[in-house]
């Protein structure tokens, strides 16, 4: 099984997965029609596709989220409005929430993302469990768009819990918005500081690093790393100038130690403000799936009472595992993070290099490879059985268009089972790189050690 920090998480898959991925689709949608078998192969399963071997869940439908509001989602401003969730045609929940759109390069697509809090009669915060999650208030419906096999952040999340730290718990569903279908969603928990999400002994603080400060405001700035710091959980405005200045003056620190002369230092360097085996993860995951926004945005560090500062939870990786066309995220091979703030200093640290090695390689030795492409073969095997994937194209029909920031390639693939396919392929061949060259991530150029003084 794969072994977490926090001891066995998850049970060992024992088994390879290969999505060979070519199936006949619908003109135009490149999915399966009613009848049409797709050829997805799983060792151990025999003859049988992966969806057969999924009986009777495959044939389900995906959990329908039905959303009622007068006039447009606004954005950043919540707007009463009503949702209904069923699940295999029973209603599951049915209130009031608030709602508004969300994001920033999301926001840009005709598919909107959009943020909620469940609210009772009296317009005050309620606390529920949607679709088995744990009950909280605070919710998110991302819309993958352009990363067309619609389950990236979905991938991402899992391997990141398997690794025995939180990330978002994620359900895949189809969303209606006043009657008009808007297709494929990803159900997902809001970053919060809270027992079932980050949770951290109070007083705590969850900070967002972001490249988006002139769109979000910024808050304070590292000087080391030259990047904007937003308050998250709580806000700014939530928080007295005193504690405002602690958390500053924390992170800060830290920032500092990984810029100075004796960064390296195990007692006086950054470990001494920077919790280590976060920090492994964390860059490990973003290696992994070449995430454009690790170190960039969307990247979260949080702390407790008498703790470190942690590195994560990850988030917001849809711009990565081959879909994004520009700089180390447009090619397999290579470090993604040698050239970002912090990465590059700890990639100078040799003990730190030389942890992340041998975490990867407890990784993979508990099989993470096997779970992280059995959990692609599983999603789109459900995707294409429940008929949504075919759903979702009609009304979104960007197969064979490449949509920024999609590579040039994504214009050759017209079919769903085709991105599924590169997806697959460009896992595997990442986690190979990652096998033979994980002992020198700080290097990005041959002969050139990023990060050195």
């Amino acid at each position: 099984m794969i072994e977490t920090r926090s001891g066995p998480r998850t049970s060992r898959t024992g088994i390879r997965v290969m999505v060979t991925a070519l199936m006949m689709g619908l003109a135009g949608v490149g999915v399966p029609s009613s009848g049409v078998t797709p050829t997805v192969t799983i060792a151990g399963v025999g003859a049988r596709s992966a969806v057969e071997a999924q009986s009777p869940v495959a044939s389900r439908r995906l959990p329908r989220v039905d959303l009622r509001i007068r006039g447009p989602v606004p954005m950043d401003e919540k707007k009463a409005a009503r949702i209904q969730l069923r699940k295999e045609g029973r209603t599951v929940f049915r209130g009031r929430i608030g709602i508004e759109l969300r994001g920033q390069s999301s926001a840009r697509f005709p598919k909107k993302p959009y943020g909620f809090e469940v609210r009772d009669r009296a317009g005050d915060n309620r606390n529920v469990s949607l679709l088995g999650m744990p009950a909280d208030d605070d919710w998110i419906l991302y819309p993958p768009y352009s990363d067309k096999t619609l389950m990236r952040n979905v991938l991402a999340f899992a391997t990141a819990r398997r690794l025995g730290g939180y990330a978002s718990r994620t359900r895949l569903v189809e969303v209606w918005l006043n009657g008009g279908y808007r297709g494929v969603y990803v159900l997902m928990e809001k970053l919060k500081l809270h027992e079932d999400r980050v949770d951290k002994p109070e007083p705590a603080q969850l900070l967002e690093w972001s490249a988006w400060s002139k769109r979000k405001g910024m808050d304070f700035r590292l000087p080391g790393a030259d990047v904007p710091i937003l308050f998250d959980d709580p806000e700014r405005s939530e928080l007295g100038k005193a504690r405002r200045k602690a958390v500053r003056r924390s992170l800060v620190a830290a920032d500092t130690a990984l810029y100075g002369a004796t960064f390296a230092d195990p007692v006086s360097g950054w470990r001494r403000h920077l919790d280590e085996a976060s920090a492994v993860d964390f860059v490990l995951l973003n290696e992994l799936f070449k995430n454009q926004d690790g170190f960039n945005t969307s990247t979260y560090l949080a702390r407790g009472k008498g703790e470190k500062w942690t590195l994560g939870p990850i988030w917001d990786v849809d711009l990565a595992m081959g879909n994004f066309a520009y700089g180390p995220a447009s090619v397999v091979q290579g470090s993604m993070l040698a050239e970002r703030g912090w990465a590059e200093r700890l990639y100078a640290d040799p003990a730190f290099v030389a942890a992340v090695a041998a975490r990867w390689r407890e990784l993979r030795d508990a099989g993470l490879r096997e779970a992280l492409l059995a959990d692609v073969a599983k999603n789109a095997s459900r995707l294409i059985a429940t008929g949504a994937a075919g759903r979702n194209f009609r009304r979104w029909p960007v197969l064979g268009e490449v949509i920024w920031p999609n590579p040039s390639d994504a214009a050759s693939r017209t079919t769903y089972a085709s991105e599924v396919h590169t997806l697959t392929a460009w896992l595997d061949a990442r986690i190979s790189w990652l096998d033979a060259h994980v002992h020198e991530l700080g290097v990005q150029v041959p002969g050139r050690v990023k990060g050195t003084s």
